[in-house]
C-alpha cells in the first residue's frame, strides 16, 4: 500500500481500488491529477496482483480477501479526518459494490468506473464451459485471460506501455475467474442493500471488456438521491486512459469538488488545476 499527499491544503482523500490484471503503477497520471487538486490519496495492489508474490498472482482464496484489502485502506484513510472517497475501476467496483451491500463504511462518496458486473460475452461462454467441466484438483490451473492492451483503451501511448508493462497480469486460476462470476450474480442480486450516497458512475459506449447493459441495470436500480453519471461516446474500457483523459478527470474532479464543498471547503469552478 502507498499514499501520496496533496500538493496543497487537503480537501479530500481518496482511496483507488484498481482493475483485472494490472496493478497502481498504472495509474500515475490519475494520482498526480487528484493530488495537484487538493486530494490525498491511497492505493495499493489488490491481492494476487501487481507486486504480490509469484505464487500467488492470479489468483485468491475467496472475494472477502479483496474487502480485506480495501478496508485497511479505509482505515488508513480516515486517520486523516477529511472526506474520504473510493474510485473503483473495473474489478474495483465490484468490489466496492459488493462490501457496501454488507456494511456501511466511512466514506462520503463513491465513483465507479465502468464497475465490472458482468463481463462481455466474447470468450465468457467458452470459459464458462471450462469451469464447470474442471473438478475440484484442477481449480489453480491457469488460463489466459484473454485481455488484451488494445482493447482497454483507444490511446496508442498506454496501450504500448501495457504492452510492455511486466507486472500485468496475462493469466488467473479458474477458481478466480469462478469467483468473480458469482460474485457478480450475488452483486447484481442485493443492489437494493448499498447505502445511498453520492455517487459518480461513467463508463465508455465502446467498452469491449464489461457488458454496459448491467451498468445500466445497477443505475435504474440504485437508489441514490445524487447520482453524476456520463456515458462516454466512444470511449473504450479505461476511460481515465483515453485520449481524453484530461475530460474524464475534470469530471471526476468537479464530483469531488462539488461533494467536499457542501461539507464547508470553499471550491472555486475554475479550480481545478491541469497538468
Amino acid at each position: 500500500m502507498w499514499k501520496w499527499e496533496a500538493e496543497n491544503d487537503a480537501k479530500g482523500v481518496v482511496v483507488i481500488a484498481h482493475n483485472i490484471l494490472e496493478h497502481t503503477g498504472r495509474y500515475a497520471y490519475v494520482i498526480t491529477m487528484l493530488r495537484r487538486n487538493g486530494y490525498h490519496v491511497i492505493m495499493g495492489d489488490l491481492p494476487g496482483q501487481g507486486q504480490t508474490s509469484r505464487a500467488n498472482k492470479g489468483q485468491i482464496e475467496n472475494f472477502q480477501t479483496y474487502h480485506e484489502s480495501l478496508l485497511d485502506w479505509l482505515k488508513i484513510a480516515n486517520e486523516y479526518k477529511i472526506p474520504t472517497y473510493v474510485l473503483g475501476v473495473g474489478l474495483g467496483g465490484l468490489i466496492l459494490l459488493n462490501l457496501l451491500e454488507k456494511v456501511e463504511l466511512p466514506i462520503e462518496g463513491m465513483m465507479l468506473i465502468s464497475p465490472m458486473l458482468e463481463l462481455r460475452k466474447n470468450g465468457k461462454n467458452r470459459k464458462d464451459k471450462l469451469v464447470s467441466n474442471i473438478g475440484k484438483i484442477s481449480k489453480d490451473t491457469r488460463f489466459n485471460v484473454g485481455v488484451e492492451p488494445k482493447d482497454l483503451t483507444r490511446n496508442l501511448e498506454i496501450v504500448e506501455e501495457t504492452v510492455n508493462d511486466g507486472l500485468m497480469l496475462k493469466k488467473a486460476t479458474y477458481h478466480w475467474y469462478n469467483t468473480i462470476n458469482e460474485t457478480m450474480k450475488d452483486t447484481m442480486a442485493h443492489i437494493h442493500d448499498i447505502q445511498p450516497m453520492p455517487t459518480l458512475l461513467m463508463y465508455g459506449t465502446k467498452d469491449l471488456i464489461v457488458d454496459t447493459r448491467a451498468i445500466d441495470e445497477f443505475k435504474e436500480k440504485y437508489q441514490t438521491p445524487e447520482l453524476y453519471f456520463k456515458a462516454w461516446q466512444g470511449f473504450y474500457h479505461e476511460v481515465h486512459n483515453e485520449p481524453e483523459r484530461d475530460e474524464v478527470m475534470r469530471y471526476i474532479l468537479t464530483f469531488l469538488n462539488n461533494s467536499v464543498n457542501t461539507m464547508g471547503f470553499i471550491v472555486e469552478d475554475d479550480e481545478i488545476v491541469e497538468i
